[in-house]
């Protein structure tokens, strides 16, 4: 018996020693190991998103801004009954059971529940008073204007990374640090201690200033939001430009999409139409070929050509006018929108010669402008071009180029011959408001004269003059220049023209009382019902963008109505 109890004895003094060296190992030694196996078991790393700079429109209110809300998180290692607490946490917030049942039968100390919840879900879910639940705030992404602004500003994903629009193009400027907080837990996993962020860790992104005024903005998608719901159209898009400078001062498409809700059930409602989206512009780029051909000598506004009363067979191909014009001055060419006429006019100009002038007007490159995804005009190379080739190419058929395109282009014809680059951001401010980076306009290169340039304003006015083409687009107190266009769709099934797909576009602007472009838009609709000559579709949208945007910018008027009693006097 005494033999056994001085065994016993000396195991424990072993058993004591070892624990004692292994102890001494631990904290003396080398007590980081079981630091870390600490730490490892009891902190855990959450990452937080960051804070976004704000996207401002013109006059400093915000379009894109980060508020702070809370995410409900978990640890699955202190839920008695995975499928009770998966049952209440479904119902109080409107997710599925299944997935959140697995996620909380898991051996992780930490998941999330719901990032972003609402103020009515949070209450819910603490009113259930559910052991291992936490509450972490968070920055989400708010846009006060909602559908107008979408597929300009694009949208965010979860994690507060750029995933659309100026949102990703900048997702590195606007982004702040990213956020890590500590959280401890005790030895049953219960959290007991989450650590803030420092302050030199509370970074917010860089802020950005847009080009874009939200009134105008609002203004251009409520108006084209109307023309393609009341022509049933498939889509459309407005610019408005500052033709002097190439600020964009409003760009909207519809159908749009609300950035608030990051739904995902109509991507066709994402894209920034006047952006990414090509065509055949038609009649609308006439203006270019005349222009460039006063400028280089090859014709003069009084020319007169003959127009065959509506008809002209042109090289196995017949060229048809909406009505039956004869002899027709270059400018009523442009007044009446002759095919007829522009086709005489550009049969002797060689095809490398036009290739050569939709490069010096912007239609084949992209125009710069600060957005992701803009493609580059599409035109065949010269060479291959037939007879019919050049005959649709000079009145807009046979290319594709994009909305800004377009109206850059525009803006080079009526500004006094200067081709600017467009630009959307005028600049950027860090955290502190200091001006980091800013933008201004920016001459990409002179294509026409400035007389050549007030010639062809001359022209485009009487467009919109009565008995023009754009008679519609017409005002009583400003003077109004411009152009439509009426083109054709290719019918994908059949690869020919179809006979009831169209775009209707007007670019046009006015003149304020000092006598000089004020504003020049871009309204296209894409396959308007029934009616579809832009006549009728795009000029009545573009009059009431103007008539609203010029009371907004207080645009003086270029012409006075008479009054009763009193003489009004006119001028320009």
């Amino acid at each position: 018996m005494a033999g056994r109890v001085k065994v016993v004895r000396i195991l424990l003094i072993f058993l004591l020693a070892a624990i004692g060296s292994r102890a001494f190992y631990l904290q003396i030694v080398n007590p980081d190991v079981i630091i870390s196996r600490a730490h490892k078991k009891l902190d855990h790393d959450v990452k937080l998103s960051s804070y976004r700079g704000t996207v401002y429109d013109k006059s400093g209110q915000p379009l894109a801004i980060s508020l702070e809300v809370k995410s409900i998180a978990a640890n699955p290692r202190l839920m008695g009954n995975p499928a009770s607490t998966a049952a209440k946490l479904a119902r109080a917030l409107k997710i599925n059971e299944h997935s959140l049942k697995k996620k909380l039968e898991s051996d992780k100390y930490f998941i999330w529940i719901k990032r972003h919840a609402s103020p009515d879900e949070v209450a819910k879910v603490e009113a259930l008073n559910i052991k291992g639940i936490g509450y972490y705030n968070e920055p989400k992404r708010f846009y006060p204007e909602g559908e107008s602004m979408a597929n300009v500003l694009g949208l965010v994903g979860i994690d507060g990374q750029g995933l659309e629009g100026l949102e990703l193009l900048y997702d590195g400027i606007l982004q702040g640090k990213p956020r890590h907080i500590d959280v401890r837990k005790d030895g049953f996993g219960r959290i007991i201690y989450a650590r803030g962020l420092s302050p030199d860790e509370v970074k917010d992104g860089s802020t950005i200033w847009l080009t874009i005024d939200r009134r105008l903005q609002y203004i251009a998608f409520s108006e084209i939001e109307r023309a393609v719901r009341e022509n049933k159209a498939a889509s459309g898009f407005v610019i408005i430009t500052n033709p002097a400078t190439g600020e964009i001062y409003a760009m909207a498409s519809y159908p749009s999409f609300n950035p608030n809700t990051g739904s995902y059930k109509n991507l066709e409602g994402h894209k920034n139409r006047a952006v990414v989206d090509r065509f055949e512009p038609g009649s609308v780029i006439k203006p270019m070929w005349i222009g460039w051909g006063m400028e280089n000598g090859l014709m003069n506004p009084s020319q007169r050509v003959f127009c065959e009363k509506g008809r002209f067979a042109y090289h196995r191909v017949v060229i048809n006018d909406h009505d039956e014009y004869e002899w027709l001055p270059v400018r009523d060419i442009i007044k009446f929108s002759s095919n007829i006429g522009m086709v005489k006019l550009l049969d002797p100009i060689r095809a490398t010669d036009m290739y050569a002038c939709m490069d010096l007007f912007g239609l084949l490159s992209p125009t710069g402008i600060e957005f992701p995804g803009e493609p580059h005009g599409l035109a065949r190379e010269p060479r291959a071009w037939t007879s019919a080739d050049k005959a649709a190419i000079s009145f807009g058929y046979g290319l594709a180029v994009t909305g800004i395109q377009l109206i850059t282009s525009f803006n080079a014809m009526i500004n006094g011959g200067m081709l600017l680059k467009p630009y959307l951001v005028d600049h950027v401010a860090d955290a502190k408001g200091a001006e980091v980076q800013y933008f201004r306009p920016t001459i990409v290169r002179k294509v026409i004269s400035p007389a050549v340039s007030q010639e062809l304003v001359d022209i485009l006015s009487s467009v919109a003059a009565k008995g023009g083409t754009a008679e519609a687009a017409g005002m009583s107190t400003y003077r109004v220049f411009g152009k439509t266009g009426t083109a054709q769709k290719i019918d994908r099934l059949t690869g020919t023209y179809s006979k009831s797909d169209y775009i209707s576009t007007f670019m046009g602007g006015i003149i304020d009382a000092s006598g000089r472009p004020r504003l020049s838009v871009i309204v296209s609709v894409n396959e308007p019902r029934p009616h579809y000559y832009a006549s009728i579709v795009a000029c009545p949208v573009f009059k009431r963008i103007v008539q609203k945007s010029a009371s907004i910018m207080d645009i003086s008027p270029s012409i006075t109505v008479a009054s009763k009693g009193g003489a009004g006097d006119e001028g320009i």
